[in-house]
């Protein structure tokens, strides 16, 4: 079957959708374009591209900004660019650190950030209400809000979309619904995730991981998480429990995040990783620290590595990203396979980039879809 067999095949509102989402990302990446120079990007037609670009215009998603001067006679071009008025999106990282919230155009360009300080360890009104702190915090942005994008530090059931309940889980007051909590205050699709996944997302779409059709990302901070891309597709599982690699047998202990607590990098007033004292120990290049942590590692990537063989191995999260702990880690692998091991290029940031993306993916294929 042809490409124009299956256009044909296709109904009109899917194509329609298609063309302008097609047509309003590359005018969003080029920052400033016309209807020739998006023709010849994309290879529509002209008569297409045109009939594409009124309906984006006339739905506010671009504007009109001005003549392109080209110098020649004959029809002068105009730009087109993202609409002043095209919407927003919110992303909000809820973690043992705390809230954090970002607000973005279309574009991903940021509008404006609130953070809120976490609570006790435990504390589950603290947390609710510094989500809504947070949340509340943002009057508005340009044109309708038309996604927000939660990572959360607990899994997601990839079907229900609602968070896991794990015992021992390193973030215990974060066993709740962010979309019920405010759902009163946005009027818009809640997207939850958890935030490794996010992570690997963003890191696969804008990080080191851009063009691996195979790669995992490991999570080292308050707990452990692996997030998988197999095939270009992020790999959740069936319950949203693939990469909870803490539970992975351990060395001298039920579990690798008990082997990290029997070690002494644990905290005494929550079942998670001390990420405060495990920096302090890394700044000062404590061996036993690091041969415990370095241990750990190694072993959820060996595991991993075993089953899946990853082309690229990126580490990440608070404690995963200090640069003591890689060249460590690699020493302490011992697979055969070649297994290339690097640091994530987004840092600790890489969870909200997540949440971030997955609203801007919703938003807009939701806007050209009305």
């Amino acid at each position: 079957m042809t490409v124009n067999d299956v256009s044909r095949a296709l109904p009109q509102t899917v194509l329609r959708a298609a063309t302008d989402r097609r047509l309003l990302d590359e005018t969003i990446r080029q920052g400033r374009t016309t209807r020739a120079e998006l023709a010849d990007m994309t290879g529509y037609s002209r008569p297409t591209v045109s009939e594409a670009v009124r309906r984006l215009v006339e739905g506010g998603l671009l504007d009109a900004t001005g003549l392109k001067e080209t110098g020649r006679r004959g029809r002068i071009g105009t730009f087109y660019e993202l609409g002043a008025r095209a919407g927003w999106v919110l992303a909000v990282e809820l973690d043992q650190s705390g809230v954090r919230a970002r607000a973005a155009d279309l574009a991903g360009r940021t509008l404006d950030e609130h953070r809120r300080p976490a609570g006790a360890p435990g504390d589950v009104d603290a947390l609710v209400a510094n989500l809504r702190a947070a949340v509340g915090a943002f009057p508005g942005g340009p044109g309708p809000l038309r996604a927000v994008g939660i990572s959360i530090a607990n899994p997601v059931h990839p079907v229900t979309h609602e968070v896991v309940p794990l015992a021992g889980t390193p973030f215990p007051e974060g066993l709740l619904s962010p979309a019920e909590l405010i759902g009163d205050l946005v009027p818009a699709p809640i997207l939850v995730d958890n935030d490794v996944n996010l992570a690997a997302l963003a890191e696969h779409r804008a990080g080191r991981a851009v063009g691996e059709a195979s790669f995992a990302y490991v999570y080292v901070g308050a707990g452990l998480g692996v997030g998988l891309y197999i095939g270009d597709q992020l790999i959740r599982g069936a319950h949203g429990l693939a990469g909870e690699i803490g539970y992975l047998p351990g060395a001298g202990a039920p579990t690798i995040a008990a082997d990290l607590a029997a070690g002494g990098l644990g905290r005494s007033d929550a079942p998670s990783n001390d990420v405060a004292a495990a920096l302090e120990l890394l700044d000062r290049g404590d061996e036993p620290a690091l041969r415990v942590l370095a241990a750990a590692v190694a072993r959820a990537i060996i595991s991993v590595a075993a089953v899946v063989d990853p082309a690229l191995v990126l580490l990440g999260g608070p404690v995963g990203t200090h640069p003591a702990l890689l060249p460590r880690v690699r020493a302490a692998i011992s697979f055969p396979g070649p297994t290339r091991v690097e640091h994530g290029t987004l840092g600790t940031e890489a969870a909200l980039h997540g949440a971030l993306q997955l609203a801007l993916e919703h938003a807009r294929a939701a806007a050209v879809a009305v």
